[in-house]
């Protein structure tokens, strides 16, 4: 519920959204897995590849995942694949392969020539690889709107080489759940921020990303939200990085 309650969330954040109906066709097994493909109703595919038969909520999550990139204003695609992780928790990894992305006129594409990866677990985050002239960029990050990814996305073309740390997407997510539970370890509940109060953080600082943890607790406040700001900070920490 938790990890539904937050995708939806990030959904809801990415601004322009056009969601297309999405549905399970030609399945089939390839040696030990099993190959899905996905359609939607505006005629985009997904090759998805599972230990097991992809179960219709699985499909819909993808499926969400999908409409949300697909909607990044200036990409336009069909194709992508999807791996769900074998230990059947739900995560899957996402790679779309746009035919053209432009931005501020100027065309993307050509710096992603292994496609633009994702990666979901609870929420939706980006695990891009670049090209870069001779760099090999790497930009990732939770994925709550289209405009933190081009930001980072046109820093990485400007100044690839600071992009070029590891920043293992799964080594990051796990050094910030820990970061989280020691955050909320003196002031939270023992079972962590809730589902409604991590909602609300992620939106008031999507509407305004100028905001420090102090203004998102001041504003939440005033709307009656019950929290703390140490409940904030470990919101932005987990999803942004921000303290």
């Amino acid at each position: 519920m938790y990890r539904k309650i937050i995708f939806i969330g990030l959904l809801f954040a990415c601004a322009g959204l056009n969601a297309q109906e999405w549905e399970k066709r030609n399945e089939r097994k390839e040696g030990s897995e099993t190959v899905t493909e996905l359609a939607s109703s505006g005629g985009l595919v997904c090759r998805v590849v599972s230990a097991n038969e992809l179960n219709d909520a699985d499909a819909r999550v993808v499926g969400a995942s999908l409409n949300a990139v697909w909607a990044i204003p200036g990409m336009r695609g069909t194709e992508s694949s999807a791996y769900m992780d074998e230990k059947g928790d739900g995560g899957f990894r996402l790679v779309v392969y746009p035919e053209s992305f432009t931005n501020g006129g100027e065309e993307l594409s050509g710096y992603f020539p292994s496609g633009m990866a994702f990666y979901y677990h609870t929420s939706l985050f980006y695990d891009i690889s670049m090209k870069v002239g001779d760099f090999m960029p790497k930009v990732t990050g939770a994925f709550v709107s289209p405009d933190g990814l081009i930001k980072h996305v046109s820093a990485a073309i400007l100044m690839p080489e600071m992009y070029m740390f590891d920043q293992s997407l799964l080594g990051r997510i796990d050094r910030l759940e820990k970061a989280l539970v020691a955050a909320l370890a003196k002031s939270a509940p023992k079972t962590g921020v809730s589902p409604e109060t991590t909602l609300a953080v992620l939106n008031e600082y999507n509407a305004n990303p100028n905001q420090n943890a102090e203004a998102v607790f001041a504003a939440l406040k005033k709307k009656g939200l019950k929290t703390n700001v140490k409940e904030v900070r470990a919101v932005l920490w987990t999803y942004f990085g921000i303290l």
